[in-house]
């Protein structure tokens, strides 16, 4: 692995991300999760600019990333012609801000001690790795100062997969951390990106509901960034799961019947879906959000009761209102009937 010279750490987004977010943070170039599970279907891999026609794996760790951290978040909050621009910061998207090698270079805690001193506007956090449990007393400071989400991708129950390498991470282990984080009062969301086999829906659902405050589901053919999930096809992802016999959880109708059961159980404002899913920060995300379903009961036609009882309040006030009185009819005259209508005469030229 080479240490890489950057010049900025905060790329400007486009495509997938650039409805929810500003910028993206990389402090790794490629991933050291390259022959895990999660390295069979990443995105990343087909980003030649990154790969440079080299196999995908681990290339590089960013230098100083401190100083370049803060020289552009000084150049766009602080800068010396015009007004401070929005900072709305996912990390990272096409890394690992967790890799092992992160235990030892702490390249990632360091930006987030950068980061309380100098806070975005929000921050995803998206890894596979419980290793971001070290820097949970970062991470609390920081959701003080900023709308913050840890965010782990759970694409399964299942440990292992039949048919792929081992996971970077138990899955089990990551809804323990995810849950860690939200009984610590830091916000939690799971990413079943891609949605993959599940042993288990039942259980999986309740261990969802216990570790994060909302998911975001999402399949390869809506969202790996391309037409009719043509990158993930380029892999053996899908050759993988008919393999194993999986044949069915390649399909959106399976997705979107796994998506309707999660709704069911977690309550369809927790349950988003692929890029509009991920792109539910900010101000998108406050419009669309409601109280957690396990604060808010939900009543048998599927309505949150805060919903029922401000309906049955608004029957009740329309009830107590006075009746209207008729207003008097008044006698009817006899009509003479309406003469027949006029025939009109087409000419036949």
């Amino acid at each position: 692995m080479d240490w890489i010279d950057n010049k900025t750490i905060l790329t400007p987004t486009g495509g997938f991300l650039a409805a929810g977010y500003t910028h993206t943070i990389n402090p790794y170039v490629g991933c050291a999760f390259a022959r895990a599970l999660c390295g069979t279907f990443c995105y990343a891999q087909h980003n030649q600019w990154i790969t440079q026609g080299r196999p995908w794996g681990l290339f590089g760790a960013k230098q100083n990333l401190r100083e370049v951290y803060r020289r552009d978040y000084d150049r766009l909050r602080k800068p010396r012609h015009g007004v401070s621009r929005p900072l709305k910061i996912y990390m990272s998207s096409s890394t690992d801000p967790y890799i092992p090698q992160e235990h030892r270079l702490g390249l990632t805690r360091s930006l987030l001690e950068e980061m309380v001193e100098r806070p975005p506007d929000v921050l995803v956090i998206q890894t596979h790795n419980t290793l971001i449990r070290r820097d949970l007393d970062l991470i609390l400071k920081l959701s003080a100062l900023c709308e913050l989400w840890v965010s782990l991708t759970v694409e399964t129950d299942m440990d292992p997969v039949p048919g792929f390498p081992s996971h970077a991470c138990p899955p089990a282990k990551r809804l323990d951390t995810l849950k860690v984080f939200r009984e610590a009062g830091v916000r939690t969301q799971a990413t079943l990106s891609p949605l993959m086999p599940l042993a288990d829906p039942d259980e999986f659902a309740l261990h969802l509901d216990e570790s994060c405050e909302r998911i975001i589901i999402d399949h390869y053919l809506l969202g790996d960034g391309s037409p009719n999930g043509m990158r993930t096809k380029r892999t053996d992802f899908v050759q993988r799961l008919e393999q194993a016999g999986y044949a069915e959880w390649t399909t959106l109708e399976k997705f979107w019947e796994v998506r309707n059961f999660l709704a069911g159980v977690l309550g369809a404002e927790r349950v988003l879906v692929s890029c509009e899913g991920f792109n539910a920060v900010g101000k998108t995300w406050e419009r669309r959000s409601r109280p957690m379903a396990h604060e808010n009961a939900v009543d048998g036609n599927g309505r949150l009761e805060e919903e029922s009882k401000e309906e049955e309040e608004q029957e009740k006030r329309r009830k107590e209102l006075p009746a209207r009185k008729e207003a008097p009819q008044r006698e009817e005259t006899p009509q003479r009937p309406s003469p027949s209508p006029r025939r009109v005469r087409y000419n036949s030229d």
